[in-house]
């Protein structure tokens, strides 16, 4: 067999890669049999061992495979047809993944850092918690020698399924093409990465930290930016028609580099209807009256940095995609609330009453909640009930939890990275795919948590 082009001089495998590659005519199956005896091949290999040999299923049928928990590291998938496969927790470091076909794969949790994902197809596959620092995922062409002629390798097909990357981490990846559109990276890192001319058009991206990264020309029309970290980022000519940056930070000179007339950005408190006093009296008046008099408070997607409602009486109050960095609520009355996606950095909660709040997918980095109480709230009714307050998918890294009641909370997916937890009750909690390393839990009631990881 020749190889034609910049790839003929030698072993196709150790050629350099291109954005265009090409592999030779293959196209047989593997089962899992098979498979696992490569894995073992494969494991002697990286301990240098006699009859080691580096795994390599590349251009293989490898569909609805398992390579759970295994180290894959500078494994060989060029082109492989892996759709519905597991990689959950496998170390796939410097792996080459060119033109794969990794649609509806499970790789939770996985290690792709340095990896090669050009030309992959990742549709409605599930990375989240996948680290992903360093990869290339920028667009690549693979082609194949049929009959003598060089053709393009058709991985994909027209699968449009979403896939989702909540929590992965892309520090200084380099990204290009649609191989992001449409998915939701709820909470991911995309610090210092390359994303010049991406498709990230409808993609949920709350919480997602974009400090330093390179957005040149991308497309992030009609995305979701909660609570997204936009400061520092180049976002010269980015398209942001019918984006929602509410809760979103940024700098005005930030937004000077790209048109933001069709954007959602946060309403202004010089657009309320009446001061702030005015709709908190009437909220007050609302809650005595059980709504027959007053009007509920409504702050829902407004900029309400810097502003400070201590001690005041919220309960059941609307602050969903507010702008509440470095606002004050110590001692204020906040129980049922709505604070699903707000932006509460570095934020006062100290000894507020949560009990039953909504704080779903809100970013809490480094906020003050010591001795609060958001512990389920009792609903009574012909069958009382308790209605538990609601943190699942927040971003609490480094908050101060000293001493909170957080019995029956859940905090499902949650990140508690560095986060003081101590004598902090946590019974009954749902812990489920809750990152806590380096969380101070001493002195903390787990007593009928659920903690680990959640099941397939």
């Amino acid at each position: 067999m020749k190889l034609v082009g910049t790839n003929s001089s030698g072993n196709w495998l150790k050629a350099p890669i291109t954005s265009v590659d090409w592999l030779p005519e293959n196209g047989s199956s593997i089962d899992q049999d098979k498979l696992n005896q490569l894995i073992e091949q494969h494991k002697r290999f990286l301990k240098g061992l006699t009859g080691g040999r580096r795994l390599n299923i590349a251009l293989l049928e490898a569909q609805g495979l398992r390579f759970d928990n295994l180290d894959l590291t500078e494994a060989e998938f060029r082109g492989a047809r892996m759709s519905g496969s597991s990689f959950v927790g496998s170390i796939l470091t410097r792996a080459n993944l060119f033109g794969a076909d990794l649609r509806h794969c499970d790789m939770r949790r996985c290690d792709l850092t340095k990896a090669d994902l050009r030309g992959a197809v990742l549709r409605g596959s599930n990375l989240d918690m996948a680290t992903m620092r360093a990869t290339d995922a920028r667009e690549g062409k693979l082609l194949q020698r049929r009959q003598g002629e060089l053709v393009q390798v058709n991985v994909g097909g027209e699968d449009l399924d979403a896939a989702s990357a909540q929590g992965a981490d892309l520090s200084g990846a380099r990204l290009s093409g649609s191989m992001l559109k449409a998915t939701d990276l709820t909470n991911a890192v995309l610090r210092d990465s390359r994303l010049g001319g991406a498709d990230l058009s409808n993609c949920i991206l709350r919480g997602v930290q974009f400090d330093g990264a390179d957005l040149t020309g991308a497309n992030l029309s009609g995305s979701v930016l909660h609570g997204a970290m936009l400061c520092g980022a180049n976002l010269k000519d980015v398209n942001l028609d019918d984006a929602d940056l509410n809760a979103a930070i940024f700098d005005r000179a930030t937004l000077q580099m790209c048109d933001t007339s069709k954007a959602i950005l946060p309403k202004s408190v010089s657009d309320l209807d009446r001061p702030i006093q005015d709709i908190v009296r009437a909220h007050y008046d609302w809650i005595l009256s059980l709504g027959g008099k007053g009007r509920r408070a409504d702050f829902s997607g407004y900029d309400l940095a810097d502003t400070s409602f201590e001690k005041v009486e919220l309960s059941a109050g609307d602050f969903s995609r507010a702008l509440l960095t470095n606002a004050n609520f110590a001692g204020s009355g906040l129980n049922a609330a709505q604070f699903s996606c707000v932006n509460a950095m570095d934020a006062v909660f100290r000894g507020a009453r949560m009990q039953g709040v909504n704080l779903a997918n809100a970013v809490l980095t480094r906020a003050d909640l010591r001795q609060v109480n958001a512990s389920a709230m009792l609903i009574r009714g012909q069958e009382d009930m308790l209605w538990p307050t609601n943190l699942q998918g927040a971003v609490l890294d480094e908050v101060n939890l000293t001493g909170a009641n957080l019995a029956g909370a859940n905090l499902f997916g949650a990140s508690l990275r560095g986060a003081k937890l101590r004598a902090c009750n946590l019974t009954n909690a749902n812990l489920l795919d809750t990152d806590m390393s380096g969380a101070d839990l001493d002195g903390a009631r787990l007593t009928g948590a659920k903690t680990g990881k959640a099941s397939a």
